[in-house]
Order: C-alpha cells, then structure tokens, then sequence
C-alpha cells in the first residue's frame, strides 16, 4: 500500500472537525490548504473527530464489499455497463484491473477496506496515544471497525499489504489481525452492551473463517446471550451525506445494474430506499455458525435445532411493500424471470418450486433483513449431504445482501491494479494480485445462468414461451458435496 491513503485520512478528520463543529484548527496557523498530522494532534479531541471519519467510512466499506461479492458470486449478475461491464459475472476472468476492484470510488472493495484499515491505524498508533481526551470506548469502537476492515479483506482477498510500500500478507494474518483487534476491543467493552454484541458476533465469523469450531461456537453464543434471540446489528446511511451504495445498483439507478439469481428473485432488492440499513451482524447469522459447528461435531440434530430457529428468526423480521419499476432485464435487453406464473428448478432433474418469482415491474413486497423460502419441515426430513446443502441455502438466502456468499463459495479477488504499479514490494504474480477460484466454481458465468434463457415470444414481451426456468447449477448442493463445511475447510491462504 502507498501512502495515498494518508491525506484521505487526514480529510476525514477534517471534516469531521467541521461536523461536530471543535474550533481547535485555526486555519490562521496552517500555512497551505493541507491539514497536517501535527495540526490533528493539537486538536481538542481528535480521536472523537477521526472516530466520526471512522463509521463513515465502515459504512462505505461495508456497501462496497457487498456490491462487489454479491455479484462476483452467484447471488446477482450484472445488467448494463455501470459497473463497467460484467467481468464480474466471469470469476476466472476476473483481473486486478476489473472497474470495481481498480477504483476510488464508493464502489471499490480494496480501496475502501484498505481505506478503512489506514484510518483505524492513524486513530490507534498515531493520534489517541497523544490525545488525553481519548477515552477507552472509543479506542474499543475504533478497534472494531479496523478489525472489520481485516475481516473483511481476510475473507475476500488472498492478501493484502497492511502498511505503505510493504509485501502482501496472507488472509491468515488478515483473519488473525482482525481476531486480535476484537479481542483487545471486547477486552475494554464491560459498560458498552451494543459493543459487546458487534465484537462477539465479529469474532465468531472470524473464527469460523479460520476453522475454528470451538471458538465460532463459543462467541456466537455468547453474541445470542448478550444481543437476545432476535438481536440485530445494522449500519445506518443517509441520504443526503451517506447513500447505501448496493440500493443505487438495485433500484435507483435506471439500469438497475444488480438482477438477482431466479431462485433469488423474491428477497429482492432488501433495501428499497436510499436510506436503508444494512445488516452487520444478527441473531439468524449466529444460528447458522452454532449449527455449522453442530455439524462440525457431528450432531445433525444439534444443527436442525439451531437452523429451525434460524428460519423462525427470518419468519419475524420486518417486509416492506413498494412500487418496483424493475423491467428485469438482461445485457442482451431480453426479459428475465418477472411473473409468479414462472416456477424455478435449482438444477436440472430437480423438483420445480412455487413463490420464488415476483411480478414486476408492480407492487412487491420482500423482506427488509432476512427471509427464506425453506421451511422446518424441509430441515427436519434432510441428513446428511442435504442437510449442510440446507445449510448453504439458508446462509445464500437470509444472508442475501450482507457480503457472505463470494467466502462460502472459495473465490478469492486480487487486489487493484493501482496498488500492483505503486507499491514497490508488490509485482504482478505475487500472491493477492491474482484471483484464486476453486475448481468447484463452473466456467464462464454459469453461477448466474438458467433455460431458457428467453421467456417470452419476443424477447422483452409477448406470450411467455415457458412457465419453467431451470438453473444450470445448484450451487449449495455443489458445495456440500466439493467443499464441506467452510469451518473444516477454509482454504484460507496462509494458514
């Protein structure tokens, strides 16, 4: 990493200055239009200006993370050129010059994670050591957004430099620095209950990142003790200041760039508003760890139980009705599944399945946190190889829209390009810089493909040719039988 995350850094600072309106910067003292590191230390309270910086840009980091894994895996493919083509939908194609990967804007994972991280380190090793006003709350709060930073890039990259002009490190270290982070933050958390939830519920995933079953077990239980049984975690926007990145790609922009997978549709699009929240951490996500670790022990009862609970969490969560002008189209301007007259098969030779197409453009209503459309009938009749294929659809489903599905899947991105030409310890073929996708993942972009591929007569209109789309994977099923569970398997680079 270059230094070029440093003077945004200090910007954040800035402007969060002007935000909660301290008088400690007197610009008559800095002689040029650049705020220097030595004028943020003699600030009254840096480190709750930066802390401000901070969530702002947990939130950005957190809706590009999902822009870009949701549809770099199977959950949503590309329409139109807003994201600069769909190379997204192509994971072997994918390159470290891919548009989202290789930009600045809210829209770039790397960019914002590693953006994320520099601030973290700026608040942590260079401002609140010097700043008396800092309190341990908020060195706990900035210790969890830097941690979430590495998680995030500890699932979805193979590694990444973790200061300017260093060698890439390995997703192991990513996982563990982000381990460690939590740790030290849940340490000092004793009179911040909320806290406490997010770093509990944080450390969980993490170690089930890492494989380690014990651990996922230990703190998703403890998150459920502390948050409740239907606790939830959510980043707030604004839509004036802070817009939620994935709802202008799912429904304001006019391509609507982000079409979901068929079998998908009726989650779709979760966040209907510029404003809408999006789940960090929540009571449904905790289940399925503690029933990944059942599994993991060998206790599919165990894991019946907590995937049941699972699903009754997801029953009572919040639905939203609206108008959804989506036309549903593909990149060749076909029309793509859009009437509840269209029943899905996951894969060819599998029983058909009612509800999981909508009417659009119309009135839908979809669920605003989770939902799914298995049932605990479907949960008590499965063992074996279907029960952890249930497991991987209720994550793909209820977790839909939250960054989790690219991690199940195995598919690791490269870091941007601009980091590969600007950091002297980096070169091209040096681990990160190359996409890892495993060998269960199908060619080309057949995550995202169904037949037929036209239903209607003319392509966007006309009688329907078929009330029967089939998809050409069910890639829960692929995963239950090539991956196993993520926790006994994590194919973490490094470890």
């Amino acid at each position: 990493m270059t230094d070029r995350y440093r003077p945004l850094a200090v910007a954040t600072i800035v402007v969060a200055l002007a935000l909660v309106g301290c008088d400690a910067l007197d610009p008559s003292q800095v002689d040029n239009p650049r705020t220097t590191d030595e004028d943020l230390a003699q600030a009254e309270r840096p480190t709750t200006a930066l802390l401000d910086g901070l969530r702002a840009q947990f939130a950005r980091a957190l809706g590009a993370t999902i822009l870009t894994t949701e549809l770099a895996a199977d959950n949503y493919s590309v329409n139109g050129t807003g994201l600069g083509g769909n190379t997204l939908d192509f994971p072997n194609n994918l390159t470290p010059n891919v548009a989202v990967l290789n930009t600045t804007n809210q829209d770039g994972l790397y960019w914002n994670t590693q953006e994320l991280r520099a601030q973290g380190d700026f608040l942590l090793e260079e401002i609140a050591p010097g700043d008396d006003n800092a309190t341990a709350a908020q060195l706990a709060e900035a210790r969890y957004y830097r941690g979430m930073a590495f998680l995030l890039q500890g699932e979805n990259f193979g590694a990444v430099p973790t200061a300017a002009d260093t060698a890439a490190v390995p997703a192991a270290t990513l996982l563990d620095n982000a381990r460690a982070d939590f740790e030290a933050a849940l340490a000092s958390t004793a009179s911040d209950a909320d806290l406490a939830v997010r770093l509990n519920a944080a450390l969980a995933r993490t170690h089930r990142a890492l494989g380690n079953v014990a651990e996922a077990r230990s703190y998703a239980q403890a998150a459920l003790d502390a948050g409740g049984d239907a606790f939830l975690i959510e980043q707030p926007y604004d839509a004036d200041n802070l817009d939620n990145a994935p709802h202008d790609y799912l429904v304001q922009r006019s391509l609507q760039e982000m079409q979901p997978l068929p079998r998908l549709d009726f989650l779709d699009p979760k966040y209907v508003n510029e404003n809408s929240p999006i789940p960090v951490a929540s009571a449904e996500e905790m289940r399925l760890i503690l029933a990944e670790a059942a599994l993991a022990d060998d206790d599919p009862s165990g894991a019946r139980t907590e995937l049941k609970t699972a699903i009754g969490v997801a029953e009572d969560r919040g639905r939203v009705t609206f108008e959804d002008g989506d036309e549903r189209l593909n990149n060749a301007l076909n029309t793509r599944p859009d009437t509840s007259a269209l029943q899905v098969r996951f894969e060819p030779g599998t029983p058909l399945v009612d509800d999981l197409v909508l009417n659009r453009p119309g009135t839908v209503t979809t669920p605003t946190v989770s939902g799914t459309h298995v049932t605990a009938a479907q949960v008590d009749a499965a063992s074996g190889t279907d029960l952890l294929r249930l497991l991987y659809l209720l994550r793909q489903e209820i977790l839909l829209l939250e960054g989790h599905r690219l991690h199940d899947l195995g598919i690791r991105l490269p870091m941007m390009l601009r980091e590969i030409d600007t950091n002297p310890a980096i070169s091209a073929g040096d681990p990160g810089t190359e996409a890892s996708v495993p060998a269960w993942i199908p060619p080309q972009n057949e995550l995202d493909l169904y037949e037929p591929s036209i239903i209607y007569e003319n392509g966007d209109s006309g009688p329907l040719t078929t009330t029967e789309v089939t998809m050409l994977h069910d890639m829960n099923r692929v995963l239950a039988e090539e991956r196993g569970l993520v926790i006994e398997n994590p194919m973490v680079p490094g470890q």
